[in-house]
């Protein structure tokens, strides 16, 4: 027996040219606000791409979204974004996150996502935002937050900075690692999320190699939507947990904190993981998983040592204290880590 639940996402637009469809989504919409990053505002034309698909349905953008989701963005948006029947969230998964969260704050009008980064947050009901003042990031689990439009379209990706873009696959990636270690076996994700992992192993070099390819720009977008499937039904581990504390109070971008822990994760959980798991892990990603991870970071040349980032050592005891039950663990991934 088991269960598969479902998330709110209606219809997935996937393939070069696929802004197009906005249009239609947007057609029987009276106010549709966008909301983005600054530097996709400032120093692309893609923002005007995406306003001038909606014509005079276009009642504004809120360009401020930063890095981590900041609460005050949010809040910000919201206030600008009041009556809208439709929200854009055009960017990362930042971007995405604060979106959903402005989606809560104004009853939940209908959403359309056009990610430009592979971090994968326009699948997920998780919402992260940031307490500037904490320095930490809390969040909330709300379904009805998802976005039931999605649209891949790999052109609006080839301005998005490299290792952006590759970290945020190595973000990808963890998902579909945690997420495939953490559950039983399950028919649909366990599927899913070894076949994400397959492309993004394979397609990550290819796009650094290829930059301007944009079928494997497309390529890497379906397998990160490969590698979060079913959010509802794949609980992250530990290399996600500890991202999250690093990112908010380090400021460290979340695909880089991905890239800096999942190897030193999966070595750490290897003895605890069925070796049938491992097995298929394995074949999946072409090698011994911990070994396969950290080869591919260094291959596509992105961080992957907390000293690299600006995390002290003198913090890893402290960090780590915050996992209970699980700090033996968390402090050995930290200082494999660092």
């Amino acid at each position: 027996m088991g269960t598969h639940a479902f998330l709110p996402t209606e219809r997935v637009h996937f393939g070069p040219g696929s802004l197009e469809k906005l249009e239609d989504e947007a057609r029987s919409r009276d106010r549709v606000f966008v909301v983005t990053g600054r530097t996709l505002y400032e120093e692309t034309d893609l923002v005007r791409r995406v306003e001038e698909r909606l014509g005079d349905r276009h009642a504004g953008t809120f360009a401020g979204m930063g890095e981590h989701t900041p609460g005050s963005a949010v809040e910000q948006a919201a206030g600008e974004g009041e009556g809208s029947d439709l929200l854009v969230s055009f960017g990362g998964g930042s971007v995405v996150d604060g979106t959903k969260a402005v989606s809560v704050r104004l009853g939940y009008p209908e959403q359309v996502a056009i990610p430009t980064t592979l971090s994968a947050a326009e699948w997920a009901h998780l919402v992260g935002v940031t307490d500037e003042a904490a320095g930490r990031k809390s969040g909330f689990a709300d379904p009805r937050a998802v976005p039931p439009v999605v649209i891949l379209d790999p052109e609006l990706t080839l301005r998005t900075p490299e290792k952006l873009w590759l970290s945020t696959g190595i973000r990808a990636l963890d998902h579909a690692v945690e997420g495939f270690l953490g559950t039983d076996p399950h028919p649909i994700t366990d599927v899913m999320g070894l076949e994400g992992a397959r492309r993004l192993t394979r397609y990550l070099p290819l796009s650094k190699e290829r930059p301007e390819d944009v079928e494997v720009r497309g390529e890497l977008q379906v397998a990160a939507w490969m590698s979060y499937f079913g959010p509802l039904n794949t609980p992250m581990g530990l290399s996600h947990g500890l991202g999250r504390r690093i990112g908010a109070s380090y400021g460290v971008p979340h695909g880089y904190t991905s890239c800096i822990t999942l190897a030193p994760t999966l070595a750490r959980v290897r003895e605890e993981t069925p070796e049938q798991r491992l097995e298929q892990l394995a074949e999946a990603l072409g090698g011994e998983p911990a070994e396969r991870v950290a080869a591919l970071v260094e291959e596509l040349g992105l961080p992957h040592r907390l000293r690299d980032v600006g995390v002290p050592e003198e913090d890893l005891e402290a960090l780590a204290g915050e996992f209970g039950d699980r700090r033996d663990d968390a402090l050995s991934i930290l200082r494999r880590a660092y």
